[in-house]
C-alpha cells in the first residue's frame, strides 16, 4: 500500500531563523504570484502580496451561467508531482479527465487523431533523423518556429500538425513564432507525478485559485493593494522584490524600437437545444483549412461537473486580433460555420440554446524573436520575474519555474548569510 501524503503542516516550518528576515514582496495576484507566494510559504518566509484588482487568479476564473460552469482561461493544469502536491496542501481535491478526452482531433478534410499520411511521416521521420544525426535540430540564432519546421522537417509537418498544435498554445503562426522559445517551452520539464494529462478541481480552477488563497492566509500572508508599476525597472529591484504581473515593456531596458506584442483571445462556451457532441477532447484547426476559429474543446467529455453538454471556441490570436471587438452575432455567425462545417451535412442541424462569450485583449505575449532577444538581453534581472512570457507559457510549467525561483533565491541568501 502507497504511503499517505499529507498536507503541508505551517506548524513544522522554522520560524527561528526567519524571524528577522525582510518579508518576500510579490506584485501581482494572478496564479503566478499566488504560486510564487506558496513556495516561498512553503520555506517559511513572510510574504506580501500587492494586487490591484478585488479579486485574485488574474484572468482564471470559473462560474456556473445557464447550466454551464463557464471557464474565462485555463480549464485545467497539465499534471506534475509538484502539482498533485499543490492540491494535496491547499486541501482541493484532484479531479482527473476522463478517459474519452484521451481523443484529440486535427482537421483535415475531416476529423483525424493522426493528420499525416503514412507517406508524409515516414518523410518527415527522415528528415528529423537526418537533422539529428548532423547536429542540426537545434533551432539556429533568430529563427522563427515555421522555418525550423521546413529545414528539420517538412511543410506538411507545420501545416497539419505543428501549427495547430501552437494555435491552441500560443495563438500565433509559426512564422510569427521564435523556435527557440517554442521548443523551450513545450520541452519544459516537470517531475511527473502519479497521474498524467490535464487535471482541475470539481469547481473549476476558481476552486484552486480561492484554496490556494485560503491556504496563503493561513501562512500569514498579507493582501495589498498594488502599487504602481509603470516605473518600475528591473534593475533597480530589492533583491526580495517580484514581479508576477503581466508583460510590460517597461520592466525592460529595449536597444530597439520595437513592442512587444500580445495576443488578444476570445472564448466562447455553447449549449445546444439539440445537436451532435463531439466524441473526444476537441478539435484543432490548420490554417490552410480556413476556419474562422482555432480549435474547439468539449468541456463537459473532458472533465466531469461541467454541466449540460456544452463546447468552448476559441477565435482571435495573431491572426485575427480584431476578432475581439466583433459583434456577439458577428461571433456566433463564425462559429455557426464552422460548425456546421466540423460535422458535414450530415450533422449539421443544431441549435443554440445559450452561450457565454469571454473577451481577452492582448492577454498573451506573442513569443516572437523579439521577447526571445529581450529575454536574452535581461537574462540576469529574470531571477526577479515570474509570468507566462519567461519562455514557459503553462500553468504547471509557470509553477515548476518559480519553484526553481525560489530555490535560486534561498541558495543566494544562504551565500550571502555566509560568504566564503
Amino acid at each position: 500500500m502507497a504511503e499517505e501524503k499529507k498536507p503541508h503542516q505551517f506548524s513544522e516550518l522554522s520560524t527561528k531563523y526567519l524571524m528577522n528576515k525582510d518579508p518576500i514582496q510579490i506584485i501581482g495576484a494572478g496564479f503566478s504570484g499566488l504560486s510564487l507566494a506558496y513556495f516561498f510559504v512553503k520555506e517559511g518566509y513572510p510574504v506580501v502580496i500587492y494586487e490591484k484588482e478585488n479579486q485574485v487568479g488574474g484572468v482564471i476564473d470559473s462560474y456556473f451561467s445557464k447550466e454551464m460552469l463557464i471557464e474565462t482561461a485555463a480549464n485545467g493544469f497539465l499534471c506534475s508531482k509538484k502539482i498533485e502536491a499543490l492540491f494535496m496542501d491547499i486541501g482541493c481535491e484532484l479531479l482527473l479527465a476522463n478517459k474519452e478526452s484521451r481523443k484529440k482531433f486535427i482537421y483535415r478534410q475531416g476529423l483525424k487523431t493522426w493528420p499525416l499520411t503514412l507517406s508524409e511521416t515516414v518523410k518527415a521521420l527522415l528528415k528529423a533523423l537526418k537533422s539529428l544525426v548532423t547536429w542540426q535540430f537545434k533551432p539556429f540564432p533568430n529563427e522563427n518556429l515555421r522555418d525550423w519546421c521546413f529545414r528539420c522537417l517538412t511543410p506538411e509537418v507545420n501545416q497539419y500538425l505543428i501549427q495547430p498544435m501552437v494555435y491552441g498554445i500560443f495563438a500565433a503562426n509559426t512564422s510569427k513564432l521564435s523556435a527557440r522559445l517554442v521548443l523551450g517551452s513545450l520541452f519544459f520539464k516537470k517531475e511527473k507525478g502519479t497521474y498524467r494529462g490535464l487535471v482541475s478541481a470539481k469547481g473549476g480552477m476558481k476552486e484552486v485559485i480561492t484554496k490556494l488563497k485560503e491556504y496563503l492566509l493561513k501562512a500569514n500572508v498579507q493582501f495589498k493593494p498594488q502599487f504602481s508599476t509603470e516605473q518600475i525597472s528591473l534593475n533597480k529591484l530589492e533583491h526580495n522584490t517580484f514581479l508576477a504581473t503581466s508583460l510590460n515593456s517597461s520592466f525592460f531596458n529595449l536597444t530597439t524600437k520595437s513592442k512587444l506584442q500580445k495576443i488578444s483571445l476570445l472564448r466562447v462556451t455553447l449549449s445546444f437545444k439539440k445537436s451532435t457532441e463531439l466524441d473526444g477532447f476537441g478539435v484543432l484547426f490548420p490554417e490552410n483549412e480556413s476556419f474562422f476559429s482555432l480549435g474547439v474543446l468539449a468541456n463537459t467529455k473532458i472533465f466531469n461537473f461541467r454541466g449540460k453538454y456544452n463546447e468552448s471556441w476559441i477565435l482571435g490570436g495573431s491572426e485575427h486580433p480584431d476578432y475581439v471587438h466583433f459583434s456577439d452575432q458577428q461571433i456566433l455567425d463564425m462559429i455557426i460555420q464552422d460548425r456546421k462545417r466540423l460535422f458535414g451535412p450530415l450533422n449539421a442541424d443544431f441549435e443554440i440554446d445559450n452561450y457565454v462569450i469571454i473577451r481577452w485583449q492582448e492577454v498573451l505575449p506573442l513569443y516572437d524573436l523579439e521577447l526571445s532577444k529581450v529575454l536574452e538581453v535581461n537574462s540576469q534581472s529574470l531571477k526577479n520575474l515570474t509570468g507566462n512570457y519567461l519562455g514557459v507559457i503553462g500553468l504547471s510549467g509557470i509553477h515548476e519555474r518559480n519553484h526553481t525561483l525560489v530555490k535560486g533565491y534561498l541558495k543566494n541568501e544562504k551565500k550571502t548569510s555566509h560568504p566564503q
